[in-house]
């Protein structure tokens, strides 16, 4: 396999060193040192706008969900051409459970709101260690109910930790045939870190800092809760049709396509994406990496069918 900078050169490497050198001092959000940073610091994480790549506009209408933990933050990608069989999209951020909100990935969610012509909404869940599990999972379930007031059916995306929690709540929601499809990209779904993918050295992740961080956001939870570790479900059958995407110098990388593999055994529609060269978290620096749009593009293709 080539390495990150062989196949996309000096800025995709000088990011990458620059974001391990800034996790060993506790300035990143995906350090575990992060977690001392004040709560209002670590939410109001985003990607810088030369990372990005241009973004259609949408109307966005901001509001506050009176979730069962109290308000939280929702954030409504709107479409200039809604199309009436388009359908609504909740999104579920990463950040570790420790950082991110409702802007934390406008590039995905304001293309998929454009050309998709429906309407994208983020939700801003309760961080860890201030507020550790099920908090999350309670405010995206609370989320998604509060969708289903307007509409009979949504698909839910999450990427990295927000993919933990799309996971998640596929589980809880089973059966109830209110999620048409869930979209997993570069999730993290198996927090005992039994991946192989985890051990090599990789971009974008420390094990010391993932076991730290794991510790805040599990709280009394069993590391192996199939809602903490949706690895760990025993039974898979009856969820949605899913679509994950791997990148494939990422630590999580495995995780995905574990996942990917026990839900084909499960009799559920799978379809696996694995970015060769591309780091963890490549669509919050899609500037810097080709396979972004390409990714873009793949889950308009399959959220439009």
């Amino acid at each position: 396999m080539k390495s990150i900078a062989e196949v996309h050169g000096w800025k995709l490497r000088a990011l990458m060193a620059v974001t391990e050198l800034l996790a060993r001092f506790g300035v990143s959000a995906a350090s575990a040192k992060a977690m001392n940073m004040p709560l209002e610091r670590r939410a109001a994480v985003v990607p810088a706008p030369w990372m990005l790549l241009p973004m259609p506009e949408t109307t966005i209408a901001r509001s506050t969900l009176a979730a069962r933990g109290g308000a939280i933050p929702i954030k409504r990608f709107l479409p200039h051409i809604r199309k009436p069989s388009a359908t609504p999209i909740l999104f579920i951020h990463g950040g570790g459970w420790i950082a991110g909100g409702v802007d934390s990935l406008d590039y995905l969610c304001t293309n998929l709101c454009d050309r998709l012509g429906t309407e994208v909404t983020a939700v801003g869940y309760r961080l860890a260690p201030e507020h550790p599990f099920p908090a999350a999972l309670e405010d995206c379930e609370d989320a998604l109910d509060e969708l289903l007031k307007q509409y009979s059916v949504v698909d839910v995306v999450g990427d990295s930790a927000g993919g933990n929690l799309t996971a998640a709540l596929n589980l809880r929601m089973r059966g109830r045939g209110v999620i048409r499809r869930q979209v997993l990209i570069y999730a993290f779904l198996d927090l005992t870190m039994a991946s192989h993918s985890i051990d090599p050295p990789r971009h974008g992740m420390s094990r010391r800092d993932a076991a730290a961080i794991i510790e805040k956001y599990r709280g009394a939870a069993a590391v192996d809760d199939p809602l903490v570790s949706p690895l760990f479900a025993s039974d898979l059958s009856g969820l949605p049709p899913t679509v994950i995407v791997t990148a494939d110098a990422d630590p999580l990388r495995d995780d995905g396509i574990r996942y990917a593999d026990r839900l084909r055994e499960a009799g559920v529609k799978v379809r696996l994406e694995n970015y060769i060269g591309m780091p963890h978290a490549f669509l919050s620096i899609a500037s810097l990496c080709p396979a972004a749009p390409v990714c873009i593009d793949m889950l308009v293709t399959e959220l439009q069918a």
